[in-house]
């Protein structure tokens, strides 16, 4: 039988009618748990990992490495079960300190950091997208000489494969093309997203600024906060309405793209998700209210409302949307209120959970006599069902 070596990442294995001669674990476990990427979540989740095999020694390693890689939440710790235990030993003063640290670092708006780096880089490398050996050009030349929010935002919503960058490229060569230019110029929006932030400064005086990263991927997300490297913001989804041509996106991408006009309310949305620390709630509710007091605290910050579309639904079909919610908050299934994009039945808009958590941080900030704790309390709920009743907006619509 004709002998075959595979190799995976820098382990080999000698393969003759499968029978296995050489293996090294130290070099599966980097690569099968994506630790070349060196970021927060890939270090913490590897963690979790040697915690669970019982090499808690290795897991503290990886979870220092984590804090030392500019993490500002303790949260990713706390309220993960299977690395929470460093808490209770000795390491977690320093570990503490160290986070505390980065915090501070970045609780100054005037210092925030608006990274663009990664969208030039991109460009530089278009050209060869679809060529022979575009995915190795991307890894080396892309994602690893990228910031660690291009690594966060390939890991959490790029499907950890470049192939998927180049499939996306391959399949709208002419929208992309057409949003070049936009997504060249935005870098100009800092200094109004400086100039924004030190509003939010004002209205919430704990709040931080972590870093601002624009990529390109595939249309996995416009933003997100997700993995604890700041806001991560996919710029395939900006476009210049003039410019752009839609031929070749489906109806949900045609639906999402968005004017640059829009993109500092889609900022400020996912820094308010940063400052966030209530309590981890997979019901309705609590998903429902942590999307809408982004959008409701960026109305306040920007004095304009980012859902308008959807407000103009829901204040006009209020009465009915809050009997359904009320009647399904308490469950987890969020497909009839959440990122359902599109899915608009009867005429209605999809994500209408975001006018209903909306809704429900108006009614409690309406309510309160001091505002600036008004807005402390909304972006640090320690329970949902107890802030709704607070807010008394169900009461107020007479039920």
């Amino acid at each position: 039988m004709k002998k075959i070596v595979f190799a995976i990442g820098y382990v080999l294995l000698t393969v003759t009618g499968f029978t296995q001669s050489s293996y090294n674990y130290d070099d599966f476990f980097y690569y099968r748990h994506f630790l070349y990427l060196r970021t927060p979540s890939v270090l913490l989740s590897a963690a979790g990992y040697k915690a669970a095999a019982g090499d808690t020694a290795e897991a503290i390693k990886l979870i220092k490495q984590a804090a030392v890689k500019n993490m500002y939440d303790t949260g990713y710790i706390t309220y993960n079960p299977r690395i929470k235990f460093v808490t209770k030993t000795p390491h977690w003063l320093m570990i503490k300190a160290i986070i505390d640290s980065n915090q501070q670092a970045f609780s100054d708006p005037e210092k925030m950091q608006v990274l663009t780096s990664d969208i030039d880089n991109f460009w530089k490398l278009y050209d060869q997208i679809g060529k022979p050996g575009a995915d190795k050009l991307l890894m080396n030349n892309y994602i690893m000489k990228g910031s660690q929010g291009l690594r966060t935002f390939y890991e959490v919503r790029m499907g950890l494969r470049v192939t998927n960058i180049i499939e996306t490229v391959n399949k709208r060569r002419k929208y992309f093309e057409s949003i070049r230019p936009a997504t060249q110029h935005l870098y100009t929006f800092k200094p109004r997203m400086i100039d924004a932030a030190k509003k939010l400064k004002a209205l919430y005086p704990d709040a931080i600024f972590p870093p601002t990263t624009f990529t390109i991927g595939t249309f996995g997300a416009f933003g997100t906060a997700d993995g604890g490297s700041g806001q991560l913001i996919g710029a395939e989804f900006v476009c210049d309405t003039n410019t752009v041509v839609k031929d070749e996106l489906n109806d949900w991408e045609k639906t999402v793209i968005s004017d640059t006009s829009k993109i500092l309310g889609i900022l400020i949305h996912e820094l308010i998700h940063i400052e966030q620390q209530t309590t981890p709630s997979n019901t309705l509710l609590g998903k429902a209210i942590n999307e809408g007091a982004a959008d409701f605290i960026t109305q306040l910050v920007l004095g304009y409302n980012l859902n308008s579309r959807i407000h103009d639904y829901g204040n006009a079909h209020e009465n009915e949307l809050r009997d359904k919610f009320k009647k399904q908050m308490d469950g987890e299934a969020t497909d009839d209120w959440l990122y359902n994009g599109i899915a608009a039945k009867n005429g209605a808009p999809g994500d209408l959970g975001y006018f209903m958590g909306f809704k429900i941080c108006e009614a409690y900030y309406n309510k309160a006599v001091d505002k600036k704790q008004a807005v402390k309390d909304i972006l640090t709920i320690p329970d949902f069902k107890k802030f709704l009743e607070q807010s008394g907006y169900f009461t107020s619509l007479g039920n």
